[in-house]
């Protein structure tokens, strides 16, 4: 009787103890961030559009840069007489 009911006990460890472990390494990983997708004209090319995707944190850096890149410009451009608006 002792025998059997260390068996179970075994047994009901050994089933339960990959169930513990996983909920551990969920908790540890962050969330798969969602990708979004934008259309972009291509020179040159037959076909008119090519689609570019990219997380939500990584466009706000790409939409920075460009807004850089377009004051860079535009501030290189006037004449050195000529006020911001």
């Amino acid at each position: 009787m002792k025998l059997s009911f260390v068996v179970l006990a075994a047994v009901s460890f050994a089933v339960a103890a990959p169930a513990l472990a996983d909920n551990s390494s969920d908790a540890a990983k962050p969330p798969k961030e969602k990708k979004i997708c934008r259309r972009e004209t291509v020179t040159g090319s037959i076909v008119p559009f090519k689609s570019v995707c990219h997380t939500r944190d990584e466009w706000a850096s790409i939409d920075s840069a460009n807004a850089r890149s377009v004051e860079s410009t535009l501030g290189n451009a006037r004449p050195s007489g000529a006020q911001r608006p």
